[in-house]
């Protein structure tokens, strides 16, 4: 006795095995970053920066949309580059610029990112892409997202900081 099956049940049963082979892969994945990122901000809070990029490195290229891979990154490259000589400094500083900005963009209201990013456009020369209106500009956003934080948990303790952000919205 035969049993003739419609090609329709193949293509349905193997697209099923593999989304889920690709959702095993992608939980692997996703695991293998954080670990990665995680022996990284160890790395990083003991000061040992050249090994604390090489992890989180790893972590980004397994998961390039996490913006605290990028932010731990950024300030390693950071790090070492206050470390270093002139020549390699210029390099890392590039690489500390490149990941605070992906973090910026992944995590546009994180304020602690913004705010590093902001001390590199203060701190940094114009050729490693420092720029004062950059940092002027994000200052802005900062003080923005603070306000609506206040905002959406206006109390009595912070009306006088509420009252003031109103006051700077009014100003624009």
């Amino acid at each position: 006795m035969r049993i003739y099956l419609n090609n329709d049940n193949y293509i349905v049963s193997f697209i099923f095995l593999l989304c889920l082979l690709l959702s095993n892969k992608i939980v692997i994945a996703d695991s293998e970053a954080e670990s990665f990122y995680q022996s990284g901000l160890h790395l990083f809070d003991n000061a040992k920066f050249e090994n604390s990029i090489e992890k989180l490195e790893n972590a980004v290229e397994l998961r390039p949309d996490v913006a605290k891979y990028h932010h731990i990154l950024a300030k390693s490259y950071g790090r070492l580059a206050e470390e270093s000589g002139w020549f390699k400094a210029i390099k890392l500083a590039k690489g500390t610029l490149r990941h605070l900005e992906l973090a910026a963009e992944l995590d546009p209201k994180d304020t602690e990112i913004l705010s590093d990013l902001m001390k590199y456009y203060q701190e940094a020369p114009i050729f490693l892409g420092g720029s004062t209106k950059k940092a002027n500009k994000i200052n802005e956003k900062i003080k923005d997202i603070e306000c609506a934080k206040v905002a959406d948990k206006r109390t009595s303790s912070n009306s006088s900081i509420y009252t003031n952000c109103l006051k700077r919205h009014q100003m624009r």
